[in-house]
């Protein structure tokens, strides 16, 4: 298919060298590191053990083709716990626009597009507001905007890039969330950002990047944490995560499929169990089916033969509280005097 006809997106660059740790550095064109982004994209072919189909690759490099094939060949369906997380965020996304009034949808740590361009996200929210569009609904188109902060991924997401109807690409790093939102909000700016808190009705979407967070999972519950701070009131989160089973064989497994990713992956990759999940996102109002597997967040019927590996990434949805005096106060905002 022939991409879109697309506007150059609005580019907006931060700093990216001095005083980051190495895991926060964009790969670019290094060598010796595996990105993240593209090796995600190498699993969208990794199909041998778990026999669904997928597209194949189109951008991914041979270090990250070789490494995802080595990643499948030692944990049988790795591949299927990050195509389950990519599948749960255009649920969620659908969902959101069609029976929620989401206005706006922010994707950070976005990746790379798909290969045929009608499987992108954007693509998935254009077709739920068609079919759920009537009379009584809000005809206004949402937006989507796609962040990352990695300048290979971002050079293939601006070919996605079509301001004229809603579609943005903004430089940004989503371990960095003030940063991030000052771009988003274009605060100290004369011009209007992308978002409008006072107006838009939001939806952030972290699909795995606090899986690869290299410092500890408090730190990375900071982040989100950070994230919800800089949220208007009853936006939405949805998140997903690689995942700690409760099960004890599942664990093992696990702990098994977290060390390959280290090993095979960009040297970062750390599962959470559900209690550091709940740290996450604390202060939100969890909306069902609550902290679970990815593939089993459905909304329109019940999974089906799904592999073992499933259970190793937890997806969740959830909604920060408006000003309502009768809810409990969350921790970003100061109890009333």
């Amino acid at each position: 298919m022939t991409p879109p006809s697309t506007t150059p997106a609005t580019a907006i660059h931060q700093p990216t060298g001095a005083g980051k740790p190495w895991w926060r550095k964009p790969v670019g064109t290094d060598p010796d590191r595996i990105n993240l982004a593209f090796l995600l994209d190498a699993f969208r072919e990794a199909k041998d053990s778990d026999k669904r189909d997928s597209s194949c690759v189109k951008f991914a490099h041979k270090n990250e083709l070789a490494a995802a094939l080595l990643l499948e060949a030692q944990v049988p369906g790795a591949g299927f716990v990050f195509r389950s997380e990519r599948a749960f965020l255009d649920r969620a996304a659908a969902y959101l626009v069609a029976r929620q009034g989401v206005s706006t949808i922010v994707v950070a740590g976005a990746g790379l597009p798909n290969i045929d361009y009608e499987h992108d996200l954007h693509s998935v929210v254009r077709r739920a507001e068609a079919t759920n569009r009537n009379r009584e609904q809000n005809t206004t188109r949402p937006n989507v905007i796609y962040v990352d902060h990695d300048p290979l991924v971002l050079a293939h997401l601006r070919t996605l890039a079509d301001e004229a109807n809603g579609v943005h690409v903004v430089d940004a790093d989503p371990w960095d969330p003030h940063a991030m939102w000052n771009t988003l909000y274009h605060n100290d700016k004369e011009t209007p950002g992308l978002v409008s808190p006072d107006h838009d009705h939001v939806a952030l979407l972290l699909g795995g990047v606090m899986s690869f967070h290299g410092g500890s999972r408090a730190e990375a519950a900071q982040v989100v944490q950070d994230h919800l701070v800089r949220l208007p009131a009853n936006a939405f989160l949805a998140m997903t995560h690689l995942l700690q089973p409760e099960h004890p064989d599942l664990a093992v497994q696990a702990l098994e499929f977290e060390a390959a990713v280290q090993r095979r992956g960009p040297g970062t990759g750390s599962l959470a169990t559900e209690a550091q999940i709940e740290a996450m996102i604390r202060g939100t109002v969890l909306l069902p089916p609550g902290i679970g597997p990815a593939f089993a967040w459905f909304p329109d019927g019940p999974p089906t033969d799904t592999p073992v590996c499933g259970n190793f990434t937890a997806a969740v949805l959830t909604q920060k509280p408006g000003p309502d005096r009768d809810l409990p106060e969350p921790p970003w905002r100061p109890a009333p005097p």
